[in-house]
């Protein structure tokens, strides 16, 4: 199982996707790494927020503005997801739905994947119910504070080490988590790419069971009790 974890940043909340940032690494089931940590700089195509400008961004203005644009970078994203069988987030609807959006925004087409929301997982569970965000919860989970926070690739980063820390606490690999925890499961896709999918004999399958570990056991919500 491939697992890739995500982040993004973004210039303007006013301005629908205005990506800046896509920070990413992808693991195995059991967190070993497949793809390095890696920040890939977008020109937004947009104006700045001055909150961004002044406590988000980790760059040079000049720097992301000389970056491609998001149509440049779209191919790259979109194997990358779809190498992963799965897409690890945190908070992950304000990122899917921003690319949903600069899809929209340069007429492509939106890329389809299964994603993971360590957020809500974290809210699940009955430990560290006084942590939120993600620093919050990775100091309560780790015992760090992540570092580079705010950077696409250190938060992309940091959700790994959640994800890992938890499926460590209960005992399992990221697999069975994803297995025991569907509601933390949603899919980003459009109404025309299952048709088409379809035709194509192409639909892609829910990432549950079918790469399971010999001897690895199912997990469920009434196994993973607080240790």
């Amino acid at each position: 199982m491939k697992l890739l974890f995500f982040d993004m940043e973004f210039a303007n909340g006013q301005v629908p996707g205005s990506i800046y940032s896509f920070g990413y690494l992808m693991t195995d089931e059991n967190f070993e790494i497949l793809h390095p940590m890696t920040d890939l700089l977008i020109n937004p195509d947009s104006t700045w927020n001055d909150y961004v400008k002044k406590n988000i961004l980790a760059y040079p203005i000049e720097t992301v503005e000389a970056s491609p644009k998001f149509p440049e970078v779209y191919g790259q994203l979109k194997a990358l997801f779809d190498e992963a069988d799965i897409a690890v987030g945190f908070s992950v609807s304000n990122d899917t739905r921003a690319l949903k959006k600069d899809c929209e925004r340069y007429d492509l087409e939106p890329i389809s994947f299964w994603h993971f929301d360590t957020e809500r997982l974290c809210r699940m569970m009955e430990e560290h119910k006084e942590a939120h965000g993600l620093g919050g919860y990775v100091k309560a989970w780790c015992g760090v504070t992540p570092d580079n926070q705010h950077r696409s690739d250190g938060d992309a980063y940091a959700t790994m080490m959640l994800m890992r820390a938890v499926c460590e606490a209960k005992h399992v690999d990221s697999e069975m988590m994803v297995d025991a925890y569907p509601e933390c499961v949603g899919e980003s896709v459009v109404k025309e790419k299952p048709r088409r999918a379809k035709q194509a004999g192409a639909r892609r399958r829910r990432p549950r069971g079918g790469r399971r570990r010999s001897g690895a056991k199912k997990a469920s919500n009434s196994t993973l009790a607080p240790a």
